[in-house]
């Protein structure tokens, strides 16, 4: 399905947030220029796709940011990002410098590859020493003092995905989600949409949809699932459902409303995204 217009912003922020925050803390430190279309979703070449790339200000050059959770096959990976690197360099006509992010316990990586007369290399960042479980628990524990969190602990908690520890990596994005939920500020919201953004990069199927369950009760989910209603009522319209009036929104709010308070939020999500299953909703619960 393809994203609304907020999912979208939503992971643009996340993005955002993590080139102009997170990448000077892994010691990635550039000025970038404004984000363009081919770095906010994987670019295609020639069915090859890459994680994020960032235009610097500096002439000619982009950061090419890779994301590796395995290190099974490093050779295979280095030709990989190796093509990536030649391709975009020759379509942009510029350089590239490629930084690998090793998430969980990956902690040392060869990064050169020996191509003959040269060696191509990569700069890689190593996430796996740092324990995710460690930083949550520290979080929890400061909120129920009723303390606030500072930036850099949101910034901790942004890379809580990216760190090593004990629970899943859906269990670390649903934990920060709910602790940063809670903070009602501008720097949770970009928190969130990285921790979305990662969510959407690392996971999918039943654990993808657990994480926008857990965004549904937020401001910011709120806007994406309205989003998605609006497209549903198009996709009716198309199908000859009429979804349109005015008093079709109405009885759409109950419904949502219902749904959240009963905290069935796999309902409320489905039916955002077919007209069919909530209307069989609308009837079940008596909207008229």
């Amino acid at each position: 399905m393809q994203n609304s217009k907020h999912e979208d912003a939503f992971m643009k922020m996340g993005v955002e947030y993590f080139r102009e925050h997170i990448l000077k803390l892994l010691g990635i430190n550039y000025s970038y220029e404004e984000i363009g279309p081919t770095e906010l979703v994987a670019l295609t070449i020639n069915e090859l796709y890459m994680d994020f790339t960032f235009k610097t200000t500096e002439e000619d050059l982009y950061i090419h940011i890779e994301f590796q959770t395995t290190n099974k096959s490093e050779k295979k990976d280095l030709k990989r990002f190796h093509s990536y690197e030649a391709l975009f360099s020759h379509n942009m006509d510029a350089k590239v410098i490629t930084y690998v992010i090793y998430t969980g316990g990956i902690e040392e990586t060869k990064g050169e590859l020996d191509c003959g007369v040269y060696t191509y290399r990569v700069v890689p960042v190593y996430m796996g020493k740092k324990n995710a479980d460690e930083v949550i628990q520290r979080l929890k524990e400061k909120k129920a003092t009723g303390e606030a969190l500072t930036e850099d602990d949101f910034a901790q908690l942004s890379m809580t995905p990216l760190m090593g520890g004990q629970m899943s990596r859906k269990d670390k994005i649903k934990e920060g989600i709910f602790i940063a939920k809670e903070e009602h500020n501008d720097m949770a919201d970009k928190v969130m949409a990285m921790l979305y953004t990662l969510a959407d990069k690392f996971l999918d199927g039943i654990e993808l949809d657990e994480i926008k369950e857990a965004m549904v009760m937020t401001r910011l989910g709120q806007m994406i699932l309205d989003d998605g209603i609006r497209i549903g009522e198009l996709r009716g319209r198309e199908a000859g459902i009429n979804e349109g009036s005015e008093e079709t929104q109405k009885r759409m709010d109950s419904l949502i409303n219902i749904l959240l308070t009963s905290n069935r939020t796999d309902d409320c999500l489905k039916a955002s995204k077919d007209a069919a299953y909530r209307k069989k909703l609308m009837d079940e619960l008596g909207i008229k």
